[in-house]
């Protein structure tokens, strides 16, 4: 019986340990100084596709204008399309 005392004891030892030891390495990770303050750095791409039809017929002479924007780190909206 004092055999399975023994290596109860001795586990719980160890885990508390290392339980110990982990708690050493978290109270290092926070840090002693504030950090640079974050920059946020937006982009926006904007982009113009601009198609002419050649004159199949003189009657109908037709362009068509696309133009899109996004944004990044904004939600997604729908691209705006426009026709002409």
């Amino acid at each position: 019986m004092t055999d399975r005392l023994t290596i109860a004891m001795g586990s719980l030892a160890a885990f508390l340990i290392v339980l110990a030891l982990l708690a050493t390495q978290l109270g290092h990770a926070s840090p002693t100084h504030p950090s640079a303050r974050a920059v946020l750095v937006r982009r926006i791409y904007e982009t113009k596709v601009v198609e002419r039809v050649p004159a199949a017929s003189a009657a109908h002479s037709t362009s068509s204008v696309t133009q899109s924007v996004s944004a990044s780190g904004a939600p997604s909206a729908t691209p705006v399309t426009r026709t002409s």
